[in-house]
């Protein structure tokens, strides 16, 4: 080897190191300079200033002044493009990956007649008209019994009892009198027999009574009608006293199908609408008929009006005291012409409806917020009165992804209607100081004590629902599930802070959910099963936010749901178990006490 390929030796080591540096400038020029970020020399170019962000096509609420890979899914973030959606803080523009990650779907608005199917818990009563309270006319001893049961059939005229009375052994001493002396004193003797007839008695008894030579002072109290006997008030020997009931007799041959309509019920209901309507104990068997009366007087412990519906009986098959559920499908009276839109695509707060209106003028998918007027709720559409036009297009499903996104980004939403930057973790200028009037929750988030009052009236209108599935009472269930909803529909979320309203937004959302499954049916088990989601979904809300003073017991039952176990929040630490009822009132544990 030549002395000038030894001195050439070292160079030979450094080439491919110089190489492999020059490649990398190379290629990072060209990433940054394709991307439009920056030259080499480390000038801004007009394809991508400094101020460019970065996000993730699958999860939009991702947003970094850098590229790199997003921290939920590790896809490649990309540039979010300027457009007007940035200055607009009503519109969210969001990239096809993330809509069609979402399942956002859209509806057209568009009129039609507003239609409801209203489902009504009720139960069989006797016709009221055709019942009969029996009552001592005299005071008296019973002497004898002839109907010695309730339900038992009887006949119009038929022998009751028998009665001995003072009182009556003086007026037959007197009609007796009064009857040899009528002829010269037929005042006298009318008047003895007035005495008896407003006892009740019937002519016929009363000429007994005038023929009978030995005056016995007993009576036999006669069926007015034919019909059932609901009631027997007395027994053999019992004394009773003038105007004390002794018998309830009604004619079963005709009842009344007595029915609980809701206040917002009551706008679709009208005399003479077809009812159907099943009673528990009788699979397959449809009755058919017509409401023939509506209460004009709201109940002020139920909160419902009584709808009536008469119906034919001569079979028997409908007994007093039968469970039934009716239904009728009605339009809203006045309006065969109304804008709907469907009930998924609105946000409530309770204060304000909300809907995302696509923008038709966007390349990408972009959606804009709009506060609405609702009308009536017409099955599962609402009646829109002011808001929207027909032919917009608004998001029917994916409606809360779109605005917890939009609330990400600082953009107007439902639960931040002035907009601004929610930053996760604390507010913008308190550098995370506690909030004015918070406190600790068992979670560790700070709630504004009012938003805590609030959210303790939710939990008291849950354990009234919870009472009454201890109770096994699928009905008083439905009307405490609508005080929990009014409850829920009440809490003011303004004072909680930017970074708990996405979090109290879900909360809510799965809570109203599983309040609307259980208002869907009226089977007491269907009804557990969606309570227990309704347990879960508010002990999350309480160990999160708190709710107030008190303490709050979370309660295991093991045993529910073929042992696969649920839980329940209780204001007490006895147990009272909701899911089993009387069967195994005390199965259960205390999990925890928050």
């Amino acid at each position: 080897m030549n002395t000038e390929w030894k001195s050439l030796l070292p160079l030979k080591n450094v080439i491919p190191g110089v190489l492999l540096v020059a490649i990398g400038i190379f290629l990072g020029w060209m990433f940054f300079a394709g991307g439009g970020s920056a030259e080499a020399d480390g000038h801004v170019h007009s394809g991508e200033n400094a101020g460019t962000i970065w996000t993730c096509s699958m999860h939009p609420n991702i947003r970094q002044p850098e590229p790199g890979q997003c921290p939920i899914c590790g896809m490649d973030l990309i540039p979010l493009e300027a457009d007007d959606a940035a200055a607009d803080p009503g519109l969210l523009q969001m990239t096809p990956e993330a809509v069609a990650a979402a399942n956002v779907q859209t509806t057209t608005v568009a009129h039609g007649m507003p239609y409801r199917e209203i489902r009504m818990p009720g139960r069989i009563e006797a016709d009221e008209t055709r019942r009969a309270e029996i009552t001592a006319r005299v005071s008296g001893r019973i002497e004898q019994l002839y109907v010695n049961s309730t339900g038992q059939v009887v006949r119009k005229g038929m022998k009751l009892a028998s009665i001995y009375s003072p009182e009556l052994l003086a007026a037959q001493k007197e009609l007796s009198e009064a009857a040899k002396l009528k002829s010269r004193n037929p005042a006298y003797y009318e008047a003895a027999k007035n005495k008896l007839r407003y006892w009740d008695f019937t002519p016929e008894q009363i000429a007994e009574m005038e023929q009978e030579a030995n005056v016995r002072g007993i009576v036999d109290i006669l069926a007015p009608q034919s019909g059932t006997v609901l009631a027997r008030h007395v027994l053999t020997g019992d004394y009773v006293r003038q105007g004390q009931g002794m018998f309830a007799i009604a004619d079963l041959s005709r009842v009344w199908a007595q029915f609980d309509a809701y206040e917002s019920d009551l706008a679709w209901l009208r005399t003479g609408m077809p009812v159907t309507f099943t009673v528990a104990g009788q699979a397959g068997v449809t009755h058919r008929g017509s409401i023939a009366f509506i209460d004009p007087v709201i109940n002020p412990m139920t909160r419902v009006a009584r709808v009536r519906v008469e119906m034919p009986n001569p079979a028997g098959v409908l007994k007093p005291d039968m469970f039934a559920t009716g239904v009728v499908k009605s339009m809203l009276p006045g309006k065969h012409d109304a804008l709907l839109v469907p009930r998924s695509a609105v946000l409530w707060t309770g204060e304000r409806a909300v809907v995302w209106v696509k923008d038709p003028q966007s390349d990408l998918p972009a959606f804009s917020f709009r506060e609405v007027t609702l009308g009536e709720e017409a099955g599962d559409s609402y009646v829109i009165l002011d808001g929207l036009s027909e032919g917009e297009e608004i998001v029917s499903n994916g409606v809360f992804a779109i605005d917890a996104a939009a609330q990400l980004q600082g953009k107007t939403s439902m639960m931040n209607p002035a907009g601004g930057k929610t930053v996760m973790g604390h507010e913008h200028g308190t550098h995370g100081a506690a909030v004015s009037g918070t406190q600790p929750a068992a979670g560790g988030t700070e709630a504004p004590a009012a938003f805590q009052r609030q959210l303790r009236t939710v939990f008291e209108r849950y354990s009234g629902l919870t009472a009454d599935l201890v109770e096994t009472d699928p009905v008083a269930a439905v009307a405490s599930v609508k005080k929990m909803r009014d409850a829920l529909a009440s809490v003011d979320v303004a004072s909680l802070p930017q970074a708990s309203r996405v979090a109290w937004a879900e909360l809510s959302t799965e809570l109203r959910q599983k309040l609307d499954a259980i208002l869907a049916t009226r089977d007491v088990e269907a009804q557990r099963a969606q309570y227990s989601g309704l347990s879960n979904a508010l002990y999350r809300a309480v160990k999160t936010f708190g709710a107030g003073e008190g303490a709050i017991y979370w309660q295991h039952c093991p045993m529910a749901f073929d042992d696969r176990g649920a839980n329940w929040l209780s204001p007490r630490k006895e147990i009272r178990n909701p899911y089993f009822g009387e069967k195994m009132l005390k199965c259960g544990v205390v999990k925890e006490e928050i």
